[in-house]
């Protein structure tokens, strides 16, 4: 059979729509459906439509392969900010050594691709046979089609950070350069707005973020009057349409916008106590949590998943002889006041808050784990005989730091400073906010960014669209014995942009898709 498409060849679902007729969306096998009774009724499409988000923590074809909490920790190793202890399994390492991502014929590339793909066939064929859907209310089909196109808008948001060049402005203003022009003629990624198991090329950065914005624009319309999710926080509401809508902004650097839908964003939320924040990240109840994924005991692959990696507390090979430790020169900026500094470890001695991998046939500190300074206790499951927790993308801190941002680039830092407050007060209630010095607020923003979302996923993309250095160094607690001492300059301008900072295409989809360039 001919290789077409990899995320149609590998999973196509409705009879008659592929000549291979294979499974196409992953559901529990309790919730598959036959694929002529889809569009049945509107529990059937919710049925679906869940399978669609178990895309994002689902395991693929390998144990580094658990969906989007897998990409989180890649994007985070490929950052400066997570350090390793040792070379640990060989899961990950190329991610950490920064190779991984510029090998076509690896691992990475293809699952990155195939993930995200996968999720827009889904979502393509759901959104075309929606109106189809009998005694089905008009808000039922707005609050879905609003879930539908957020995910879309999301997708291809990612396949363009990853597999396309970073958004062109002016390095000398940080403002796109004739905003109503085609500034972004590099090419990105192929553009999927319909079902097709036809190969297509790949649509410029512009036409890209286009569309990224016109989809989670509408979403945001149509998930204006659903229902509450209640405590679960597993779909998308209007509340994480309009925080991603500040992700794209920020990453376009529209400040405006940035700011206008982070601060709308949050609305609602409140920030966690910092009794909570200790409480090890793996509870969705949390009331600044807006999106996550709610990850059963029952759905955890036989190895593998987001906690077996990036747990304090769970005995993986993985984690036993390679705790994550925080940049080190990150750590010693935080004040010894905030929270946030607890959460690395001090005393490798002090058992009581860093207890570390605990033997689950004893409830005790596992004998054989490395310790070492300034291993995290940030990730900590329930069970440390099982690896599974609530996984977060979305968290209300993330649009206070968003906000903040933007309001600099605006040039106006008071404002910023103003923005930022109720998130690093409640980190630190000592703080003086008159020891922030309002010239340097924009490094001090990204010092926040960096300490509050460490190890959520944002640092590899963070450095990208910033056009920022990337530079470890043994000061921060990196090693050259592990052969991830990496220095990646930033370009010279806005049109070039060193390959490094871009996933390569992989190898069987560019044998199968004829008009698929690859990267440079």
């Amino acid at each position: 059979m001919k290789k077409k498409f990899i995320y149609i060849y590998l999973t196509l679902l409705f009879v008659g729509l592929s000549s291979c007729k294979k499974s196409y969306l992953d559901t529990e096998p309790s919730d598959q459906l036959k694929a002529d009774r889809v569009f049945d009724n509107m529990n059937n499409v919710r049925v679906n439509l869940n399978g669609i988000y178990r895309m994002l923590y689902m395991q693929y074809s390998d144990q580094e392969e658990d969906g989007q909490a897998a990409m989180m920790i890649t994007l985070d190793f490929l950052g400066e900010d997570i350090v390793h202890t040792a070379s640990g399994t060989s899961y990950f390492r190329g991610s950490y050594r920064g190779t991984d991502h510029r090998a076509s014929g690896n691992g990475l590339p293809l699952f990155a691709y195939r993930m995200y793909y996968r999720i827009l066939a889904n979502v393509n064929i759901l959104l075309a046979g929606l109106d189809t859907v009998p005694e089905a209310t008009q808000q039922e089909k707005d609050t879905v089609r609003g879930e539908l196109l957020a995910l879309r808008s999301f997708s291809h948001f990612m396949l363009v950070q990853l597999f396309g060049k970073r958004y062109n402005v002016d390095l000398s203003t940080g403002l796109p350069i004739n905003k109503d022009q085609a500034n972004n003629p590099n090419l990105g990624a192929p553009l999927m707005l319909f079902y097709s198991d036809a190969p297509q090329p790949r649509a410029t950065v512009d036409l890209m973020y286009a569309s990224i914005n016109k989809d989670i624009d509408e979403a945001i319309i149509l998930l204006g009057s659903a229902p509450p999710r209640g405590i679960y926080r597993t779909h998308i509401d209007k509340s994480v349409a309009m925080g991603l809508k500040a992700r794209i902004a920020l990453t376009q650097s529209d400040w405006t916008n940035a700011a206008y839908y982070a601060r709308e964003a949050r609305k609602g939320y409140t920030l966690m106590s910092n009794a909570a924040y200790l409480d090890g990240f793996t509870d969705m109840k949390n009331v600044e949590w807006m999106w996550g994924a709610r990850q059963l005991a029952e759905q955890l692959p036989t190895y593998g998943s987001f906690y077996a990696y990036m747990s304090a507390n769970f005995n993986s090979a993985h984690t036993r002889p390679n705790p994550k430790l925080i940049n080190a020169v990150l750590y010693n900026r935080i004040t010894s006041t905030d929270v946030r500094k607890r959460l690395f470890c001090n005393n490798i001695n002090d058992y009581v808050n860093f207890p570390g991998v605990v033997n689950a046939s004893t409830g005790q500190p596992e004998p054989l784990q490395v310790r070492k300074l300034l291993m995290q206790r940030k990730f900590v499951v329930s069970d440390p005989a099982v690896s599974a927790g609530d996984i977060p993308f979305m968290r209300a801190a993330e649009m206070y730091l968003i906000e903040a941002e933007a309001l600099v680039k605006l040039n106006r830092s008071a404002d910023a400073l103003v923005a930022i407050s109720p998130l690093i007060l409640n980190r630190d209630p000592s703080l003086d906010l008159g020891s922030i010095n309002e010239a340097e607020i924009e490094d001090y923003i990204d010092f926040q960014r960096r300490i509050e979302l460490w190890g959520e996923g944002f640092r590899f993309l963070d450095l990208k669209r910033k056009n920022e250095a990337l530079a470890r160094t043994t000061t921060q607690g990196h090693t050259t014995t592990l052969a991830n001492v990496l220095t990646r300059n930033k370009p010279d301008d806005g049109t070039t942009l060193n390959a490094w900072w871009q996933f390569m295409f992989p190898i069987r989809e560019i044998r199968a898709n004829p008009y698929l360039i690859q990267n440079d």
